[in-house]
């Protein structure tokens, strides 16, 4: 008798997190953060590490909507100083996320007045786990961290270690999240928040 072996599909342990904005139906922008990257003399807020100057807290961003759109501000955005819904930084906490340090902010319409309460947060730790043997990817000094581009992103799995989320040491600006915690944030209804397969996402 011959056995044929099954060949399953790897499963993908971990994830690039990301966040839908309110656009309209020709893709337009429907509201802009006016977040910067400086708040009380900090300006840098995906180095992996703690503050060591205090954070003026709570930290007040306006933010504008355009093309009638009446609803609520992005859940998460990762740009100038990142930010995310209280009720998203109260869910990680909850999932038993401890690297990140979450800091008071409001988002305020600039024409309304309309108050949201949102979390600065900067998260701990850079972890350095791309494959790069088996990703395609490109930098400008050569040099494999920070801000490396990538057309096809591989993790090494193992050397993600028992994290849960984390920001990648080659590009800073993908936060690494497991199969677990986007379960878990699937479950409590987060809705906008997307999660890409590593070899789908590209950062150039």
């Amino acid at each position: 008798m011959t056995t044929k072996r099954c060949l399953l599909h790897p499963v993908t342990m971990f994830y690039i997190l990301d966040c839908d904005e309110p656009l309209s139906p020709n893709g337009e922008a429907l509201m802009e953060i006016h977040n910067t990257f400086r708040v009380g003399g900090i300006r840098l807020w995906k180095s992996g590490a703690r503050h060591t100057k205090p954070v003026p807290e709570p930290i007040e961003i306006p933010f504008d909507t355009f093309r009638g759109y009446n609803g609520p501000p992005v859940e998460l955005l990762d740009l100038g100083i990142p930010v995310m819904s209280a009720r998203l930084a109260k869910a990680l906490t909850d999932a038993g996320v401890s690297n990140i340090d979450f800091y008071d902010a409001t988002l305020v319409h600039s024409t309304t007045g309309v108050r949201y309460p949102y979390k600065a947060y900067n998260i701990i730790g850079l972890v350095a786990a791309a494959d790069l043997g088996k990703s395609e990817w490109f930098s400008d000094d050569g040099t494999p961290l920070i801000n490396v581009s990538f057309t096809r992103l591989a993790l090494d799995e193992s050397a993600c270690r028992d994290q849960q989320l984390f920001r990648l040491a080659e590009n800073v600006n993908a936060i690494v999240v497991s199969a677990k915690l986007r379960d878990y944030l699937i479950a409590e209804g987060f809705t906008t928040l997307r999660f890409k397969k590593p070899e789908d996402w590209v950062q150039l």
